[in-house]
């Protein structure tokens, strides 16, 4: 029979194997495009960014320029914040600068929230469960709600965290083109919520128990890197989906990516159930990240 360290490494070929399998099919369907199409897509976002620059300039007093430098348009100049917003004008290490500061502040609170629900001796023992299934539910479940603390407290401090002044197209990511194998939009509510979440509840809760049957108070670094991948994992929607930068936002799911697989094999380490139990996310995490790859590819 396989042994543990077998098994995950895997687990983890799968998952790389499944990446650059959707790197060179995005790359397939990229050069399959014909030319003329991809001549119709230049030319009407030509016109649609002209529309764009003149109807921005008389409130700005400039003529704005749209930054899509992860997005197949011309990098634009620092004007281009008259339109999409300052985040989406940063260049990409002050972006991911922003971005990692968020996450790492956002890591930290959850972290101590766990680590005290956990440290609780001067209740019950009933009281104390109660209390730790409702900061596991609340984390696992709302931890973008620290996400919005955190940028909301930044944002005080600095006027412009991320990018609070950007109001994103709603119909940005339906007009992106998708690989072949694009999941339909009703599997993601039912991945995310229903399998990823509880199976991660699961996984946490039993991690934390089979620590404190081995006498040790607090799992310190599973638990660490558990609540650093949930902090990623804010980062890249609000990059992805709140900047509507492919580009900077496969950066941030590739690292979100290696972090839950780091949690895997943390999780395995102590518990091996655990562990299992966040392999179904780390799988869909994987298809996500794919799916990031191939869109950033395919709308270069």
């Amino acid at each position: 029979a396989p042994t543990r360290y077998e098994i995950m490494n895997r687990l983890l070929a799968s998952s790389l194997v499944v990446l650059l399998l959707s790197a060179l099919i995005s790359y397939g369907d990229a050069a399959a495009t014909p030319q003329s199409t991809l001549k119709n897509i230049k030319s009407t976002t030509q016109k649609r960014i002209s529309q764009l620059d003149a109807a921005a300039s008389p409130f700005f007093g400039v003529r704005g320029k749209i930054n899509r430098s992860d997005n197949g348009v011309d990098d634009g100049d620092a004007s281009a914040c008259c339109v999409r917003g300052g985040g989406c004008c940063d260049t990409t290490p002050i972006l991911l600068g922003k971005v990692g500061v968020g996450a790492a502040i956002e890591t930290t609170l959850m972290y101590q929230l766990l680590k005290l629900s956990t440290n609780i001796n001067f209740v019950s023992s009933l009281t104390k469960s109660i209390i730790q299934t409702t900061t596991l539910l609340l984390i696992i479940f709302a931890s973008s709600t620290f996400g919005s603390i955190v940028d909301m407290g930044l944002s005080a401090a600095s006027k412009q965290v991320l990018d609070p002044n950007s109001t994103p197209n709603p119909d940005w990511y339906s007009g992106l083109k998708k690989p072949k194998w694009n999941p339909p939009g009703w599997i993601f509510p039912i991945m995310w919520l229903i399998v990823s979440k509880p199976t991660q509840f699961i996984a946490v809760s039993k991690l934390i128990a089979t620590q404190s049957k081995n006498g040790v108070d607090y799992p310190n670094l599973p638990l660490l890197a558990y609540c650093t991948h949930l902090a990623l994992g804010d980062a890249w929607n609000k990059v992805f989906f709140g900047l509507q930068c492919t580009g900077r936002g496969l950066a941030v799911i590739l690292t979100f990516w290696s972090v839950l697989w780091t949690c895997v094999y943390l999780f395995y380490q102590v518990d091996e159930t655990a562990g299992l139990f966040l392999v179904p996310t780390g799988l869909w995490v994987t298809v996500a990240a794919a799916l990031n790859w191939s869109i950033y590819f395919q709308n270069k």
